[in-house]
């Protein structure tokens, strides 16, 4: 049986069996969404909710082309209409976080782990900046890695000279 969530009051809702959302006051335009689908979409659109609005036939003028829904200002597309997702970029933020600096990586970690929530919510713009602020983040971890690391390689340089050689005289 499918469950399907909706977009009520800008919260989302659910999950829900179509037998409590006939019980329910929504509209056509309601977004809804289901582990079938691929996004949210608004109800009159989804074919097992069409016999809930019946009554209310959706027309369309003829002379204005079809439009993405809008959702909270974030453009609801068809997978034909999606960019490519941008390099979400975990991968280096967690090698950074353990070879370099370990608060920058962390920031570019929340960063990476936003990229893929963002483009599937429809946020590409959002979800290319994620993923730009990310670079810079795993970036700045390598720059002061390569200080923290050229650090400790000098140190250990100095220490084993001093236990070769001894103090000078």
């Amino acid at each position: 049986m499918t469950q399907y969530y909706i977009i009520q009051n800008d919260q989302q809702a659910g999950p829900y069996t179509l037998e409590e959302l006939a019980t329910m006051s929504i509209t056509p335009d309601t977004m809804v969404w289901s582990e079938e689908m691929t996004d949210w979409t608004p109800a009159y659109q989804v074919d097992g909710l069409s016999t809930l609005f019946a009554p209310h036939a959706q027309t369309t003028p003829h002379d204005s082309a079809p439009t993405a829904p809008q959702y909270d200002g974030v453009s609801q597309s068809t997978p034909a209409q999606q960019p490519p997702m941008p390099k979400d970029r975990l991968d280096w933020s967690l090698v950074v976080t353990i070879f370099g600096s370990i608060i920058c990586g962390i920031v570019a970690i929340v960063y990476s782990s936003r990229v893929l929530s963002r483009y599937r919510a429809g946020d590409y713009d959002e979800a290319t900046r994620s993923s730009r602020i990310a670079l810079i983040w795993i970036i700045l971890s390598v720059c002061v890695g390569v200080v923290k690391w050229a650090y400790i390689v000098a140190s250990l340089y100095i220490m084993l000279s001093l236990l070769n050689f001894g103090y000078p005289d």
